[in-house]
């Protein structure tokens, strides 16, 4: 029998699958990606690889990331968080994948804003980073909750004449989890009639996008959380941390924010 030693470097391991995933993507047949097809994108042996598999090397430097960034065509940073353990593969995914359209018109963006604002306001919240079953707490008729036994990532359905939202119990509260349910939120938000006569419904997927960067990331609490960012580190970073969001979408909430000032 073969002795496995115990995962030192789980993070590297994450690298690997990750790594594995974006290949499978890549090539878009039925022919699946191998363990060999990952270690060559360092040059590795079957050896180094199936240890770089098991988390008993650790992949973590400059020249290696750099390596992988290039064949995989991914941002590098994705990677480094990854190996630092500020993702986990599920949010590097849809990172990579990305999160869809958030494109609207200036007078469609305020009305999201003044929407969320109210919400905001109601929920009186004003500590980072924000819980959004809290959003839930205040919106009639709505339900938010982790359910046993789940195994699709987020269900919404009507029971009992409540809009449920559910998410597998135990699941790890990420980035990615936490926007989508943010969206999954802000798409029964839009099926208010006084949203449904305002706005057009076919780009209901649209606005959900932008609804829920309004409700994770409100612009008071982000004008006190970028004035106060150490001007020496990575602001994108910081804010990263403090509203346990991704870099994508902190990047384009920002941009948003900078743009409209508000």
């Amino acid at each position: 029998m073969i002795n496995v030693e115990n995962n030192r470097f789980p993070h590297s391991a994450e690298l690997f699958k990750f790594c594995k995933e974006i290949l499978n993507i890549k090539k878009n047949s039925a022919e699946k990606v191998t363990d060999q097809d990952v270690g060559a994108l360092l040059g590795f042996d079957p050896a180094d690889c199936t240890h770089w598999k098991y988390g008993r090397k650790n992949i973590k430097s400059i020249q290696n990331i750099n390596q992988l960034a290039k064949a995989l065509e991914v941002d590098p940073r994705n990677l480094i968080d990854i190996s630092l353990g500020k993702n986990v593969l599920f949010d590097a995914l849809i990172e990579y994948q990305g999160y869809g359209d958030f494109q609207c018109t200036s007078s469609e963006r305020e009305i999201l804003l003044q929407e969320a604002n109210k919400l905001i306001e109601l929920s009186n919240i004003k500590a980072l980073p924000i819980f959004i079953p809290e959003f839930a707490n205040i919106i009639e008729n709505v339900e938010m909750r982790a359910q046993e036994n789940q195994k699709d990532l987020i269900l919404s359905r009507i029971e009992q004449g409540k809009n449920l939202i559910t998410w597998p119990k135990g699941e790890r509260f990420g980035t990615a989890l936490r926007f989508l349910l943010a969206k999954e939120l802000a798409q029964v938000m839009l099926s208010k009639d006084s949203l449904k006569s305002v706005l057009p419904q076919q780009k209901n997927a649209i606005f959900a996008n932008r609804l829920a960067l309004f409700l994770l990331m409100p612009s008071y609490l982000l004008q006190i959380a970028f004035s106060q960012c150490d001007p020496a580190r990575d602001t994108v970073e910081q804010l990263m941390t403090l509203f346990w969001m991704s870099r994508t979408l902190i990047n384009i909430r920002l941009k948003d924010f900078l743009m409209y000032r508000n």
